[in-house]
């Protein structure tokens, strides 16, 4: 992906939680490899590393700008100026055209703790002209099913502000992969795509959000071109930044999931921290219910009297797809994803 223009101004969209979402913050540790940081976020920290045919030390940038528009910005904040990871690919090698892929690199990351289900995603951009394969392992060590990933995602789009035209990659539910945006049109399956003759174009992006606890992220980047490097970039974000601790002693269910048009909240005993707490209401009970859509905006809100242990929420006036529903106190807070479907 080339540099995108720098914006002089830009709008900063974001949930109107008490803080903003945010972006990770990358560091080098070492040969091709690093940690990534959270400060105060739902996800946990992590360390990330990459091997393979990697054309030079991987890059930390902070100098790409998205288009506006797009689910990933929506969800998490303006992308503009966030840090990402560069990884950039060699070239197969003139005369190899029709032969399959050999060059290629992946990048894993290995998170300190086991994520939350939901409250982060992950950004790919500049799929182009390569494969990409998403890969995980659950909170149970076991590899994620294909299935499972192809319902991360959430939107393919075109990352650009300049206007080159409509890039997005296609995406192969059957193998969890990402095909270049400039593959050809008779290219639908992962393993049918070969190296040679293929086009560069740039910004074609695809927006996950995993909704199962994992432990670790794997993806997979494969060069389909003779003799041009490529690169690609990645970005991980959380929904929640906030002083607003989310505990993992407070089990709030959020049921059913999907609604159609009530949806339940149980299990509103947050658990105080101090004698304090109690007594300001952040303790048993005095929780607040909001949804959000994935552009940020607050629908509706709901009062629960402290000591109520359940609440029932109308969203018959709401259309289908994915919100954010948040539950808290003074003390504590938790977000949980939920679905619409009538």
């Amino acid at each position: 992906m080339k540099n995108f223009l720098l914006l002089s101004t830009f709008i900063l969209a974001s949930f109107t939680f008490s803080q903003a979402q945010e972006f990770a913050n990358f560091e080098l540790t070492g040969t091709h490899q690093g940690t990534g940081t959270f400060t105060n976020a739902a996800l946990p920290d992590f360390s990330w590393q990459a091997t393979g045919a990697l054309a030079q030390e991987v890059q930390i940038l902070d100098d790409e700008v998205f288009d506006d528009g797009n689910k990933f910005e929506n969800t998490f904040g303006q992308a503009d100026y966030a840090e990402n990871l560069r990884i950039q690919v060699y070239p197969n090698g003139e005369g190899t055209a029709g032969k399959p892929v050999i060059s290629k690199a992946s990048l894993t990351l290995t998170f300190d703790e086991t994520t939350p289900a939901g409250n982060w995603g992950f950004c790919v951009v500049d799929i182009d002209v390569e494969n990409c394969l998403i890969s995980a392992i659950d909170e149970d060590d076991n590899e994620v099913s294909v299935d499972e990933i192809d319902s991360w995602l959430i939107e393919l789009f075109d990352a650009n502000v300049i206007d080159y035209g409509v890039n997005i990659p296609k995406w192969d539910a059957s193998h969890a992969a990402l095909l270049g945006s400039d593959t050809p049109d008779d290219y639908v399956v992962y393993d049918s795509l070969v190296i040679g003759g293929l086009y560069d174009s740039e910004a074609a992006a695809a927006f996950f959000i995993p909704d199962i606890p994992l432990k670790s992220l794997t993806i997979v980047y494969e060069n389909l071109q003779e003799i041009y490097f490529t690169s690609f970039h990645f970005y991980i974000a959380s929904s929640l930044a906030t002083d607003v601790a989310e505990s993992e002693e407070v089990n709030v269910v959020v049921y059913p999931n999907p609604a159609v048009d009530r949806f339940g909240v149980r299990g509103l005993r947050f658990p105080a921290r101090t004698a304090n707490a109690v007594q300001s209401g952040g303790g048993v009970g005095g929780a607040t219910i909001a949804l959000y859509d994935l552009n940020g905006r607050k629908l509706l809100e709901k009062h629960i009297p402290k000591g109520a242990e359940t609440a029932e929420i109308d969203v018959s006036g709401l259309k289908n797809g994915l919100y954010f529903c948040r539950i808290s106190t003074k003390e504590y807070s938790v977000t949980k994803k939920l679905i619409i479907q009538k």
